[in-house]
């Protein structure tokens, strides 16, 4: 860790004064020890690991890309290899909100975010989605999805599955209540 000149840490334990007075206490060495197996362990499955999650990313992005509903979210290829992220596109971001999926799809098993991490549980739109040129509401009706170690091509065909149904589900009450005038692809 690298502290500025100058500045003032208060100290995570207080007491014998080892680490430069930051933290007292001995070392927990088969914490450090363990740390050290998991880096090495991570280092070597990293590109692996990597590759199968950018595949896994690409076969939900396909599914999901044949939905009318959702506009992916910056660029399809350059960006992390577990991340996806879409909004609604008009007119369904009227009346559908990206917390509304999250709550919809919470109940089907499946955890997703919306908006951007930094603004999690708010109900502002995304300043980040804003930035990349997305209008409000279509910041509003964000969300993510992270894939990770334990994710399986099953898992993206049933996040597929779940996501399609719950956003017909919900455009059609929305078309049903008058709130938004749908129009088809």
């Amino acid at each position: 860790m690298y502290v500025r000149p100058g500045l003032e840490l208060t100290p995570l334990l207080a007491g014998g004064g080892q680490e430069q007075g930051w933290r007292s206490g001995t070392p927990a060495v088969p914490t450090l020890a363990g740390f050290g197996i998991a880096a090495e362990l991570a280092a070597a499955e990293v590109t692996q690991e990597q590759r199968r999650l950018q595949e896994l990313r690409d076969r939900l992005f396909k599914e999901l890309a044949s939905m009318p509903m959702l506009r992916p979210t910056g660029d399809l290829t350059h960006r992390l290899p577990h991340h996806l992220s879409f909004c609604l596109q008009s007119p369904w971001n009227q009346g559908i909100s990206g917390k509304a999926l999250v709550r919809q799809m919470n109940l089907a098993g499946i955890a997703i975010s919306a908006g951007s991490a930094c603004h999690s549980g708010k109900l502002s739109p995304s300043p980040v989605l804003q930035a990349m040129g997305y209008s409000e509401a279509e910041a509003l009706s964000g969300i993510r999805l992270t894939l990770g170690q334990g994710t399986r091509s099953a898992d993206t065909d049933w996040v597929a599955l779940v996501l399609r149904q719950i956003l017909t589900r919900l455009a059609s009450e929305e078309y049903s209540s008058g709130a938004a005038v749908l129009a088809g692809p």
